[in-house]
């Protein structure tokens, strides 16, 4: 469970764990009053917050406050304390709200608070992510999916700090007019409140989205986490106004996204958790202690006063970890918590990867570790189990056991980037070993010299560097299985032209380029030249709900003679019995007839497509909130439709009306759209970026795509996909002659939006692997 601390200091070990929460506990936020009550405020995709308060001198926690008043997921949270005795729970939602419950302690130190906001902060456009609240609960600062930060006083918003190309994933307040911002740019900006037009400052130096701030005890400092893997460490002393500060360390150690941080006060230690189901703490440079937690997602970490840990997870449940001894749980729950945790199912890419056969006995245990939280798998009865070591301790504690094929090629993470294989090289004794990533397409040589170049290495080491390459990937095959035909997942085939695979493109002369240097990267799947459809139908099932409804409707049709001609006729439909019930009818009866247009469209309508189109978004009611379930499939219905248009005689119509349409499309409520919904959505803008590639010249609405495209990777939730189809489109257009005419401030938004989605799936669907693989071949 845990691995060791600092000399000074013991191990923390389990305390308690709160269960309350229904749904993933994406925040919390700690506050001691000042009778000594310990507050833990949390924040989770139940759609509520939960207050829980343990008295002066207590170990367990009271029975939880629930907080309702938001209208989906609660994803930040934080307390404010006015300086007057006043206690604030404040909260930010999915339904672009921040939330205040006044919390009030009694003489005992109970806490008590408003079920229900007692202020409501609008203004920001989508999710809040992020809350802060400046020294002496001078000022709040919100951080939003709608790429800005708003800081307020006195409940009301008094700057907007724009400048963020993507979502602001964490906010800090440094000071009375400075506060820090993070988003998943990459970018981390420092700005004055009073002059917030404009950063103080800006830092770079992370590879991936920053997820999360924290200030360091001497307040000249900040620590920052990423989706790279990395902490990075800043000052804020001697800040290059015009350039790009860089960090002055960085911290390794976490194997995958790195959510959350906080500060240890009184240790001067840093803590952080992640998507390694951990929570880790640092004391200076080093990694002092390991806390393996029985859940894939940590999403975020926190402090006591007392120095207590608090981490919300992914399992739905908070816990408290303790170095005190009489807040330690008792001898039964903490076997009961070793073992949630040694009998996690782990997946292989968690582990690295190690052939079967190599993987030696339990006896190997017998052997101690050499550095805090070094991981060891040994098979038990065939059985692969992975066990970490822990200083304290100074045994190996099993963390799970493997699952998924060990021996068959994941990748591992190495400062963020994904690779075939992650090297430790011992230069010299004491020292600890150097890391060398390397990729089975990637030249030995290429590898062993940036390996020498990053770690300031003589040159005279390449040989040996890749004699040692080569002996270690011994019967690995060089370049990814290059004699395997790559299955396109569109069509299902193998047998499509491959650009440089051997013969010429279908009407090319097959002669070469005069000079290798300005030939085009050879792409496995780009572009996609077939446009998508949903085709499916059970017309018996149609006629009947219609029958049912168009007889309560007190205005019934007869659409007989529309549902018999789907399918079985070439000749466009007629769908004017239908128009009028489209929007008459109630929301929740329009179903079968969405239905009855989402196929109609697959081969064309009496009606002009601009016709169509609009009668289809008026009647789901396009442009407002999906709010309800029969909103959520009108909304899919109507998105489907529009798709099937482009595999109508009518496409051509459509093309022309591709500019407003897009506008009206751009205009809808995605991040709330169902699975369904958003797979449609996404294949419109896929066929759209089709449609660009079949031009010769650059088409001028597609500029609208490229925006619907990172509408799109920025507020998709991570269904594989709605990813996949849009990072299609997005190679469709790079590929196409219209790429010439997009801002080059949006393409590459839609790259680093696309890049970190690529990095997410990569690792465990085949197809993203693929795709990631061509957009990084067209980014040159």
């Amino acid at each position: 469970m845990s691995s060791s601390s600092s000399a000074s200091s013991p191990p923390y070990k389990l305390s308690v764990q709160l269960q309350g929460h229904t749904g993933d506990v994406r925040a919390v936020a700690t506050h001691t009053t000042s009778s000594g009550s310990s507050l833990i405020l949390s924040a989770s995709r139940d759609t509520t917050a939960c207050v829980w308060a343990r008295l002066p001198g207590a170990q367990h926690f009271e029975p939880p406050q629930v907080l309702g008043g938001h209208g989906g997921y609660v994803n930040s949270c934080h307390w404010l304390s006015d300086g007057a005795g006043g206690i604030f729970a404040l909260t930010g939602g999915q339904d672009k709200l921040v939330n205040a419950f006044e919390v009030s302690v009694d003489a005992d130190g109970r806490a008590t608070s408003s079920k229900t906001p007692d202020y409501t902060l609008l203004g920001h456009e989508d999710n809040i992510s992020t809350l802060d609240v400046g020294p002496g609960g001078a000022y709040i600062i919100s951080g939003s999916w709608d790429k800005t930060a708003r800081v307020w006083k006195g409940w009301e918003c008094v700057a907007t700090l724009k400048g963020h190309l993507q979502a602001v994933w964490a906010v800090l307040a440094v000071d009375e007019d400075r506060v820090i911002t993070a988003s998943a740019d990459k970018i981390i900006r420092l700005w004055s409140i009073s002059r917030p037009a404009e950063p103080i400052a800006v830092f770079g130096g992370h590879d991936d989205a920053v997820r999360g701030l924290t200030l360091l005890q001497d307040g000249k400092s900040f620590a920052s986490c990423s989706n790279d893997g990395t902490i990075n460490i800043y000052s804020l002393d001697s800040l290059d106004a015009r350039g790009i500060n860089r960090p002055k360390r960085t911290l390794s150690g976490h194997t995958s996204f790195v959510y959350s941080l906080a500060t240890l006060s009184a240790a001067h230690e840093l803590v952080s958790s992640g998507e390694d189901r951990s929570v880790r703490v640092w004391q200076g440079d080093a990694l002092i202690q390991t806390l393996t937690i029985p859940a894939i997602s940590v999403w975020s970490v926190g402090t006591l006063q007392d120095g207590d840990l608090v981490c919300g997870s992914s399992d739905h449940q908070i816990r408290v970890f303790t170095r005190q001894k009489e807040r330690i749980a008792d001898t039964e729950e903490l076997d009961t918590y070793e073992r949630s945790i040694a009998s996690q199912a782990l997946n292989k890419t968690q582990v690295g990867d190690v052939r079967k056969d190599d993987v030696p006995g339990v006896e190997a245990l017998s052997q101690p570790g050499s550095k805090e939280g070094q991981t060891k798998m040994v098979s038990n009865n065939g059985v692969i189990e992975a066990h970490q070591w822990s200083m304290a301790s100074q045994r190996w504690e099993k963390i799970g056991e493997v699952v998924g094929g060990v021996g068959s090629g994941q990748k591992k993470l190495h400062q963020g980037k994904e690779y075939d294989y992650v090297f430790d090289v011992d230069i010299a004794d004491g020292v600890p070993p150097l890391k060398l990533p390397y990729n089975l397409s990637e030249n030995a040589y290429s590898a062993a010299q940036k390996f020498l170049d990053k770690n300031e290495l003589p040159a005279e080491y390449l040989e040996q560097v890749v004699s040692f390459i080569d002996k270690n990937v011994e019967g690995a095959t060089i370049g990814g299985r290059s004699n395997e035909a790559y299955v396109d997942p569109f069509s299902g085939t193998a047998g499509r032209y491959v650009p440089g695979s051997g013969g010429p493109a279908p009407g090319s002369n097959g002669s070469r380029p005069t000079t290798q240097a300005t030939a085009p990267p050879a792409l496995k799947i780009l572009p996609q030249r077939s446009y998508l459809s949903f085709k499916q139908a059970n017309l018996p099932a149609l006629q009947a709900k219609l029958n049912e409804l168009s007889a309560s409707s007190g205005s019934p049709i007869d659409a007989s003679s529309i549902i018999s001609a789907l399918g079985s006729s070439s000749s466009p439909v007629d769908l004017t019995p239908l128009s009028q019930a489209m929007t008459s009818w109630p929301p929740a009866a329009r179903l079968p007839l969405l239905d009855i247009y989402r196929l109609s469209a697959l081969q064309g309508t009496t009606a002009s497509v601009q016709g169509f189109v609009s009668t289809i978004l008026e009647a789901a009611e396009w442009t407002s909130p999906v709010d309800s379930k029969a909103k959520e499939t009108n909304t899919m219905l109507a998105a489907r439709g529009v798709a099937n248009l482009f595999s109508s005689p009518q496409v051509g119509q459509l093309l022309k009306l591709a500019e407003e349409l897009l506008a009206q499309l751009h205009s809808a409520d995605f991040a709330k759209m169902n699975k369904n919904g958003r797979v449609a959505f996404a294949t419109i803008v896929y066929n759209f970026s089709v449609a660009v590639t079949a031009s010769a010249e650059a088409q001028p609405f597609a500029g609208a795509i490229l925006d619907a495209i990172v509408k799109i990777l920025t507020e998709e939730e991570g269904d594989s996909e709605v990813i996949y189809r849009t990072l299609i489109a997005l190679g469709n257009l790079l590929v196409s002659p219209s790429s010439k005419k997009l801002q080059v401030g949006s393409v590459q938004l839609a790259r680093d939006a696309a890049e970190a989605w690529g990095s997410r799936f990569s690792g465990s669907e085949e197809r993203m692997r693929v795709v990631a693989g061509d957009l990084k071949s067209l980014d040159v």
